[in-house]
């Protein structure tokens, strides 16, 4: 069946409950508090008025459980709001979908129970997803999912290399997130799909010519559906001084400056960082629209980012780690 357009006025409301929400998102102010804390619990304090349950004296899997009920409570309302809304949460749901194959795939090979590290965030609820693996009935699945769920346990069955595994996930689940995009949200969201293949496979391309691996391997590892052409990333390597060059005019170009330090064994910090920021920016001429479906995208990327800045300055807390350490690792909005 057809699925309806996308109409702008169906967002009017959804987008005025998350532009208010948006001034209660994580600020550089706010962080700097956090960081500045001279105890874990008076960080943690902080995110209580962002709207996140006061995780003083939480563990880490404590607070990795917090952040995931914010997270979930959030897709839950937003996707309720409207069939526009919830396709457009699919889009960000699916990652914890294949992050959950991943987990099962890998727990099998390494004969562990893994349950733990299941999302609760994705499409499927994660007990379905456990429940086709182990039985090997999975149509109670997507057809994407169920079809590279069969294609990865025969990988690691064969070879025992759970990265080829990884490969094959990895494959599908960018396959579907840009086919899901184009659907949800047209031409911009598919955009941001798009992005974020370039963005796997500059970091693809960056880790092969860093651990030395042949061009078989990175032939086999690329994503198809980005901008960059797959065959012009492979007719460089093993070299990663045209990169700068490929990626220019794109929203990676800096990560790609980045890139031939990186890959040559320097640090990576800093080539992390700009590949998440482009991902950031792709955003930035959204951020003042007054209603439609880029204001949800928008939203979700903004709170995707906050939870991932929470979860590392918290953890940093806790492990001890120094202020300035903790905020070189954040991305640009955060600083």
């Amino acid at each position: 069946m057809a699925r309806t357009k996308i109409k702008q006025r169906d967002f009017i409301y959804m987008s005025a409950v998350l532009r208010s929400r948006e001034t209660r998102l994580l600020s550089g102010e706010r962080i700097s508090r956090m960081l500045d804390a001279a105890e874990y619990d008076d960080a943690a304090k902080q995110l209580v008025d962002c709207g996140y349950a006061d995780m003083s004296g939480m563990n880490t899997y404590k607070i990795e459980d917090a952040l995931n009920a914010r997270r979930e409570a959030a897709f839950a309302e937003i996707a309720g709001s409207g069939a526009g809304s919830r396709r457009i949460v699919d889009v960000f749901r699916l990652k914890y979908d294949y992050h959950n194959i991943k987990v099962l795939v890998k727990s099998m090979g390494a004969n562990v129970d893994a349950s733990r590290l299941l999302s609760r965030s994705g499409r499927v609820p994660a007990d379905t997803v456990t429940e086709a693996f182990i039985s090997g009935d999975r149509s109670s699945l997507p057809r994407p999912m169920a079809t590279v769920m069969g294609a990865a346990v025969g990988v690691l069955s064969r070879t025992s290399n759970p990265q080829l595994a990884d490969m094959a996930i990895d494959k599908a689940y960018f396959a579907e997130l840009l086919a899901l995009a184009r659907e949800a949200g047209g031409d911009f969201m598919a955009g941001y799909a798009r992005l974020l293949i370039d963005s796997a496979n500059l970091r693809v391309y960056t880790r092969a010519a860093r651990t030395g691996r042949d061009s078989g391997f990175l032939a086999e590892a690329l994503l198809d559906g980005g901008c960059v052409p797959v065959a012009e990333l492979a007719g460089l390597f093993p070299s990663s001084d045209g990169l700068p060059s490929v990626f220019a005019g794109t929203p990676l170009a800096a990560a790609a400056v980045s890139a031939r330090g990186a890959a040559a064994g320097g640090g990576q910090t800093r080539f992390e960082l700009e590949c998440d920021n482009a991902a950031m920016r792709y955003f930035d001429g959204e951020r003042y629209a007054a209603f439609g479906p880029t204001v949800v995208m928008t939203y979700l990327a903004e709170l995707e980012w906050e939870i991932s800045a929470a979860r590392m300055i918290l953890t940093g807390k806790l492990s001890g780690m120094a202020p300035d350490v903790i905020r070189e690792r954040l991305r640009e909005s955060f600083v």
